[in-house]
């Protein structure tokens, strides 16, 4: 069963790779991507809610968010509650989310296009499996 999981981790770190190779054309790592990808589809967040949602902890959200704002991806939404910081994307963050997301599924329709669904499904199945174990 340890074969299992080196594989796996091999993948993860080459697929993170290959994902980092193809952003670098839009100035994206995959750490920022994650972020960006959250805030398209749940418009704004806190920094614990992106921190819980992909389980990194806060200060690595922290670095990579302050990293989004300075490159003009994201912006703070003002609060009365200082210690909740809320963001959202900005115009330039939307389009570049448009723009990776192309790339995106590039990648990932290049990695998947000769096995079938039902493989697919079964690996699926098998990945939220092993995630509701870990918790």
């Amino acid at each position: 069963m340890d074969s299992f999981f080196h594989h796996q981790l091999q993948f993860t770190r080459a697929f993170t790779k290959k994902i980092n190779e193809q952003l670098a054309k839009v100035g994206l790592y995959h750490s920022q991507w994650l972020i960006v990808f959250y805030l398209k589809h749940f418009n704004t967040a806190t920094l614990v809610e992106i921190s819980n949602y992909y389980d990194v902890e806060k200060p690595t959200i922290t670095r990579t968010v302050n990293r989004l704002e300075e490159i003009g991806l994201i912006k703070k939404i003002p609060s009365t509650d200082k210690r909740e910081r809320k963001i959202h994307l900005t115009e330039k963050g939307m389009q570049v989310y448009d723009d990776a997301k192309l790339i995106i599924d590039t990648v990932e329709e290049n990695l998947v296009n000769e096995i079938s669904d039902e493989d697919l499904m079964v690996t699926l199945h098998t990945i939220h499996k092993l995630k509701e174990k870990i918790k």
